[in-house]
């Protein structure tokens, strides 16, 4: 605790008294920041283009699902996940309830991916977790490389308020779980092949964080989403990371946001990326305003999911024209994670060389 209180008071008092006005490091320097999260060179001009594409695809297929769904008024995606929160089907009162399914719905994942996947032999040895925090997210733990402990699955719940709705985090689970974070590391460490550096310390958030990403859309794919509610969750996450993209580019670049745009034309602010996350994703208000303080202070970062989970799908495109008839998606995932954690760019140049 001491040591933690140096720190604030250094930056809040000598550190704060020299720091840049503008929190944004720049269209010069951010390109380099934002290879060095990948793993690979993006064009900048095309990724924001993207981002932005993508919000309007996906808050317009929220609202075709959220209407489905009941969702009615100006704000339909908000009404429905009202309406969802408060279904006894998708409500999870109580600690034992939340791990329960959590636990349940991890083994279930674990069956239904045998096609897709040569699962390692370790896969099940993953810990379900329900601890109490501030924010409501799911994360995960890999298990140290001794093996001393299991691998953990963590669902935090805001102190004291043990109810959860699950149709909002099933795609949290997939990406944290199966055929996500979970599977990687597990395949990743237990590879004899792999130098020890590349089985239990290398992390390119490219590759990790763009594999967990892709990993979400792969579960709607292999009908591990399973109604309309769930793929409301789905797409949810899917705009939050959407704009991540936009979000981050444009505070760190100054990059005005274009006409024809979800929001008006106008300036970035970090409110504006706030309400982005609040009116758009559903984020919690506290949330958003962490998340946005992380894009300020890890210029890049962001763009490693939805834009990692690109070029992820990018390298199983060019490989399935590459295959053509003999493409196999068991074979392009054991052949992609069996390379081990590098950057975007080496991998798709290793996978089609």
């Amino acid at each position: 605790n001491g040591a933690l209180a140096d720190l604030v008071s250094a930056l809040r008092g000598d550190l704060r008294a020299a720091a840049p006005e503008q929190d944004g490091v720049g269209e010069e320097v951010y390109p380099d920041l934002a290879a060095a999260m990948l793993g690979a060179r993006i064009d900048l001009a095309d990724t924001y283009a993207y981002g932005w594409a993508e919000l309007a695809r996906l808050t317009d297929e929220a609202r075709t699902l959220a209407r489905a769904l009941g969702g009615d008024g100006d704000d339909p995606v908000r009404a429905a996940a009202a309406l969802l929160d408060a279904d006894p089907r998708y409500r999870l009162e109580g600690v034992d309830a939340i791990r329960d399914w959590l636990t349940r719905r991890v083994d279930e994942t674990t069956a239904a991916l045998e096609d897709a996947f040569a699962l390692p032999a370790g896969i099940r040895r993953v810990e379900c977790v329900v601890a109490e925090a501030t924010d409501g997210v799911v994360y995960y733990t890999p298990a140290p490389p001794d093996g001393s402990a299991p691998s953990r699955i963590v669902w935090t719940i805001p102190s004291g308020v043990p109810v959860a709705a699950s149709w909002q985090e099933v795609t949290s689970v997939h990406h944290e779980g199966l055929p996500g974070h979970h599977l990687q590391f597990v395949v990743t460490a237990s590879d004899p092949d792999l130098h020890p550096w590349q089985r239990h310390l290398c992390h390119i958030h490219g590759y990790a964080e763009g594999w967990a990403h892709y990993a979400e859309q792969l579960s709607d794919e292999l009908g591990l989403v399973r109604d309309p509610a769930e793929r409301l969750g789905l797409v949810l996450g899917q705009i939050w990371r959407s704009v991540r993209i936009v979000a981050d580019i444009g505070l760190h670049t100054g990059w005005a946001v274009p006409d024809g745009a979800v929001v008006p034309p106008q300036s970035w602010t970090p409110d504006l990326a706030r309400r982005m996350l609040v009116d758009l994703a559903l984020v919690e208000p506290h949330l958003a305003g962490f998340e946005v303080d992380r894009y300020l202070g890890w210029p890049g970062q962001a763009l490693a999911f939805k834009i990692g989970a690109r070029l992820w799908v990018q390298a199983r495109t060019a490989r399935e024209a590459a295959d053509g008839a003999d493409f196999s998606l068991r074979a392009f995932h054991r052949d992609a994670l069996g390379l081990g954690p590098m950057g975007l760019e080496p991998l798709r140049e290793r996978l089609l060389g």
